[in-house]
């Protein structure tokens, strides 16, 4: 893909908007936490995901569903309990985040002046 096509894909305004919502800060530890039980419930993913509170975990697992990465599948049991996971865009999305989480694992340590 030439840089032409790169600047025309992110100069709308749809995909500005989309990015925003789904590479948020929490995007990529939620979606490793999901992948590590092949699908998990909401409390299990904040125990995973340390330092995220209910306000942004929730926001995120929204976006990614609503996105259609991932699939909220309701448990009838007492109490009702809620699983989230991959559907085949989920996958494909969980691929490309390991990806970036290596990217940026292998990444030197920024020096602070």
């Amino acid at each position: 893909m030439t840089y032409l096509q790169l600047k025309e894909i992110g100069s709308g305004k749809d995909y500005s908007s989309k990015y925003s919502e789904i590479m948020r800060q929490w995007t990529i530890p939620v979606v490793i936490a999901i992948a590590k039980y092949d699908g998990a419930g909401f409390n299990r993913i904040k125990r995973e995901v340390k330092g995220i509170n209910n306000t942004s975990l929730s926001s995120t697992l929204s976006n990614l569903e609503k996105y259609g990465i991932l699939e909220r599948i309701i448990i009838p049991s007492k109490p009702v309990r809620v699983n989230y996971s991959f559907t085949e865009k989920g996958r494909e999305f969980y691929s490309i985040c390991i990806n970036l989480a290596s990217f940026i694992e292998e990444l030197p340590d920024r020096e602070y002046n």
